[in-house]
């Protein structure tokens, strides 16, 4: 009986030493395994803080690439302004002497035609010389000439800013343009302009260019938003800003895009039409919200068209009818598709191409001639242009130049 108690007890104590040999062996390896964990988790954290290390001396070496960039730009433009040229004044120095008299090889157009302009403008807020873009623009926008399209010099200037900080499109490098801008002329009330400009664009970055039902609610919201502040922008400019056709082609812009009703935008545009008759571009973008697409009608559109063509007779005949539904079919809408009466488009044409022969108005004659199958007008119009002007593209879709002589028979 001792025997078998104490060969149970021999048992037990084996039990005993091998179950905490087994607790022993298991609680090493969880040692081991919250070790290795912590050895791999230090490793990871190395090599993530190395690997931020690496990412943010990168970006400050690229900062400081574009910072020396702008600095040589900076520099360069200064360089420039110094001499008091344009970059594209390649006239020889004898030009800048008090006897230069009136050499032709000193005669020089700074803004020749409207693209040329408008490529200038933009040259110049690229290469970042502030100091001669300013110039240019109190240049332009205080300009009384005319384009031989008739297009002002202050809607080059504000077509030049609409390419460069497209809506929707743009980009947020111009912000420390803006700023750089700022800097190198602190007197300049332009820069208000292009920041509200880059506000507006802003807001169709967030709206998208798509239908309504395809835009989220937030996505409202943001619109309205940088609507608003680029409005506020425009009202706490300075009022020599108030006082260019380029405060009011914004506000005109931002106003008939936002949440108010038709009459505020119509109120916007006849109080800018009456200072500036003649500036185009107040009747073309209040026309684009005139349009089927946006809540108008064809009806509404023609109605407006012959509306302010007849306002403007004394000063531009019937021409303006033509001049504006060309801007209606730069918005890519056909003849077709709209209330266009060819009776009013005729005349118009012929008038427009008489008071402002812009080749591309001369291509436009023509080819509206075809698309009507008035071969009298057609004639017409192609009596006016020399082959030298020939501009295929310039031509309606569907009514080439090519097309357009074989229906003739020519």
């Amino acid at each position: 009986m001792s025997n078998e108690i104490a060969t149970r007890k021999r048992f037990l104590v084996l039990v005993t030493v091998i179950l905490f040999g087994i607790l022993g062996i298991l609680i090493y390896q969880k040692i081991q395994e919250e070790q290795e964990a912590r050895i791999q988790q230090a490793a990871e954290q190395r090599h993530q803080q190395e690997r931020q290390q690496r990412e943010k001396a990168l970006i400050e070496a690229l900062e400081a690439k574009a910072e020396h960039e702008a600095r040589l730009r900076t520099a360069e433009s200064n360089a420039e302004s110094a001499t008091n040229k344009y970059p594209w004044d390649k006239r020889p120095a004898r030009c800048f002497e008090s006897n230069s008299g009136n050499d032709p090889a000193c005669v020089l157009d700074n803004w020749p035609t409207w693209d040329a302009t408008l490529q200038r403008v933009a040259h110049l807020y690229n290469i970042e010389n502030f100091v001669l873009l300013d110039r240019a623009m109190h240049e332009l926008v205080s300009s009384e000439r005319r384009f031989v399209n008739g297009d002002s010099p202050a809607g080059a200037v504000y077509w030049a800013f609409r390419r460069l900080i497209p809506a929707p499109g743009s980009e947020q490098y111009h912000q420390a343009m803006l700023s750089r801008w700022k800097a190198a002329v602190p007197t300049s009330y332009f820069v208000a302009f292009v920041q509200a400009r880059l506000l507006y664009a802003n807001a169709w970055n967030a709206r998208g260019s798509g239908f309504v039902d395809s835009v989220s609610k937030e996505s409202w919201e943001l619109f309205r938003i940088r609507l608003q502040e680029a409005e506020q922008v425009l009202h706490d400019a300075p009022q020599a800003l108030k006082d260019t056709p380029l405060w009011h082609n914004l506000l005109l812009a931002i106003v008939q895009d936002g949440p108010r009703n038709a009459s505020e935008a119509d109120a916007v545009f006849e109080d800018a039409v009456r200072r500036w008759p003649t500036y185009f571009d107040f009747y073309e973008v209040r026309l684009t919200r005139l349009v089927p697409q946006w809540g108008g009608s064809w009806n509404q559109v023609e109605s407006f068209i012959t509306k302010w063509s007849v306002a403007l007779s004394r000063t531009e005949g019937s021409s303006l009818y033509a001049r504006l539904y060309v801007s209606v079919k730069n918005q890519g809408y056909s003849p077709e598709q709209t209330a266009m009466n060819w009776a009013k488009m005729n005349a118009s044409l012929k008038d427009l191409t008489n008071r402002y022969p812009s080749p591309n108005f001369k291509n436009l004659y023509a080819s509206y001639a075809c698309f009507a199958r008035d071969k009298a007008a057609f004639s017409a119009a192609m009596r006016k242009l020399p082959r030298g002007e020939l501009n295929p593209r310039d031509w309606l879709s569907g009514h080439s130049y090519e097309a357009c002589m074989r229906w003739a028979g020519v």
